[in-house]
């Protein structure tokens, strides 16, 4: 993000991150920070879900061109179940 937004002449300035709702639940994460590509969308509260893609494979651009956020699991990270608060990073400039 950061050299995207040198290239495209933007100023600086850190990733915004946002408080969502897990849509489904998500497995514990391996020794390795992981980037999960997913959308934000509001439910019928307007509460923020956070959905998954179906296919995380780095080598796959669709899901990435397909998400608005990145959903970031730390090394070792548990299961959490659908509901959970989780902290997303928004993928927009």
């Amino acid at each position: 993000m950061p050299l995207v937004r040198r290239l495209l002449g933007l100023p600086d300035e850190e990733a915004a991150a946002v408080r969502a709702v897990l849509a489904e639940p998500v497995e514990a994460n391996g020794p390795r920070q992981h980037y999960m590509r997913a959308t934000l969308e509001r439910d019928t509260d307007g509460r923020q879900l956070v959905r998954l893609a179906r296919s995380q494979d780095s080598s796959l651009l669709a899901p990435l061109a397909a998400s608005n956020v990145l959903l970031v699991r730390p090394p070792h990270a548990p299961a959490l179940p659908a509901g959970a608060e989780v902290d997303v990073l928004l993928l927009d400039f």
